[in-house]
């Protein structure tokens, strides 16, 4: 749906994910047109990557079938400890909802919901949901947070 400045947001949204003005000003009627980014991540170095498309982690990512199929885009992501798996973790976008995915790595992934004291270790193949505030920690050492301005 858009909002009357014609941002294009997620249905259930109450207020309009670009400029804040409340979704519910006006009778709205939802179509089918491209999402926008769901969201960021903020990596540990700095890097600031946007979740438009589904996004494969790891040290060898280009090399993975998700990648070859253009299913999701690659992000390469090293640590000196060696403890990142050429294809270790996806972040999904599935509708509206942001979600990652252990890749059945050997060193794991970690997810720290906003508010948490300690990450805890995510089951391989099983999606997690993130919400903003999110933090996510790849192999032993390497973390992102993921941010959006769109309720959860």
């Amino acid at each position: 749906m858009n909002c009357k400045n014609h941002h294009f947001n997620d249905p259930r949204a109450r207020y309009c994910a670009v400029c804040g003005i409340s979704m519910m000003q006006a009778t709205l009627a939802p179509f089918k047109g491209p999402r926008p980014p769901l969201g960021i991540l903020l990596v540990d170095d700095g890097q600031t990557v946007p979740l438009a498309a589904d996004l494969l982690i790891g040290r060898e990512p280009r090399r993975a079938p998700e990648v070859a199929e253009r299913r999701a885009i690659p992000m390469r992501l090293t640590d000196e400890d060696g403890s990142i798996s050429r294809r270790h973790t996806l972040v999904s976008l599935d509708g509206w909802q942001v979600r990652l995915v252990d890749l059945g790595s050997v060193n794991g992934t970690a997810v720290r919901p906003p508010g948490a004291a300690d990450f805890e270790r995510i089951p391989p193949h099983t999606p997690v949901k993130l919400v903003p505030g999110t933090a996510a920690r790849i192999g032993a050492s390497r973390t992102f947070r993921f941010e959006s301005n769109r309720e959860p």
